[in-house]
Parts: structure tokens; C-alpha cells; sequence
């Protein structure tokens, strides 16, 4: 038997105990769960309910017997072939296991579907996290103008950029 999400012991199931997937409207609860302690620590923008909603579809989760353990956003920008990796974050109990980079990876391959050159993302804590993965420091002019027009001074983001082939 197992009493927690991760306890010791055989399961036995039909249902798919973890996996990536795209993020539905009945995932809002559970990526807002998720986010809300970073969002309060200043790692992640806030982000209310609406806005999330309208942004649903460009979100990507992972799902451990029905909690979200992790979740990224792609937002492209078409006339530059340029795409943004957005609000990545993993639930600090499952850090250790590559989920980020599993997620990382997938949200790469999205955008290279997509036909974009480039993959950028905004950061003020993990920056080298993002380095050890490939990707370098830009500048605010590298960022597409609908996205340049929209960066906050006042969180001095880092910006980070790597090349898709």
C-alpha cells in the first residue's frame, strides 16, 4: 500500500502515474498552486487566475498521480522565429530527479516544431542554471519588439538566449 505520493510499495495501475503533458483549463488550480510560493519569493511574475487562463494553452505540465509537479509556458514570436520560455518551475520536492530539464527539453523541441531559430527566457535567480543548458546572456535589444516593449526594469531580469538548430 502507499500512503503518501511517494511512498515504498508495489502500485499497480492503468492510469499513467506521471507524465508530460499539455496543460488544460482544469490544470489552473494545481500550476497556481505550484507557482504561487516563487510568485511570493519574487522568482516568478505574478500571475493571477484570468490571465493564466487566456494563457493556458501554451503551458506544458508534468503530473505525478494527479498533482502538477512542474510546468513551462512557449510563447512564440512568429516574424522574428524568436520563442520565449516562460514561468518554468518545478515543486521543490522534485528538484532532484531532471524534471526541469525534461520539461526544458521539451519546450525546445515545441519551438523547434514551430520553426523558431531562437529561444530566449528572462530570469533573476537561476541564471546559471540556464548556462550549464546551453544558453547565453543577451541583451534587451536581442528580445522581439512586442517582448522588449514589455520588460520590467524593475526586476532586472537577466535575459538568456540559445540558438535552436
Amino acid at each position: 500500500e502507499l500512503y503518501t505520493r511517494d511512498g515504498n510499495g508495489t502500485m499497480v495501475t492503468a492510469e499513467n502515474y506521471e507524465g508530460l503533458r499539455h496543460a488544460t483549463i482544469d490544470d489552473i488550480g494545481g500550476i497556481m498552486e505550484l507557482i504561487s510560493p516563487l510568485e511570493q519569493q519574487g522568482v516568478l511574475v505574478n500571475r493571477s487566475r484570468e490571465p493564466l487562463e487566456l494563457d493556458i494553452k501554451y503551458f506544458t505540465v508534468i503530473e505525478r498521480d494527479g498533482m502538477i509537479i512542474a510546468c513551462a509556458a512557449l510563447f512564440t514570436f512568429a516574424e522574428t522565429e524568436a520563442a520565449e520560455l516562460a514561468c518554468l518551475a518545478v515543486h521543490k520536492d522534485y528538484q532532484t530527479r531532471g524534471r526541469g530539464d525534461d520539461l526544458m527539453q521539451h519546450i525546445e523541441w515545441q519551438a523547434r516544431k514551430k520553426h523558431m531559430k531562437k529561444l530566449f527566457t528572462l530570469t533573476t535567480q537561476t541564471m546559471h542554471w540556464f548556462i550549464e543548458r546551453g544558453y547565453v546572456e543577451c541583451k534587451i535589444d536581442d528580445l522581439p519588439i512586442e517582448k522588449k516593449s514589455l520588460y520590467n526594469y524593475q526586476r532586472n531580469s537577466k535575459i538568456l538566449c540559445k540558438q535552436l538548430d
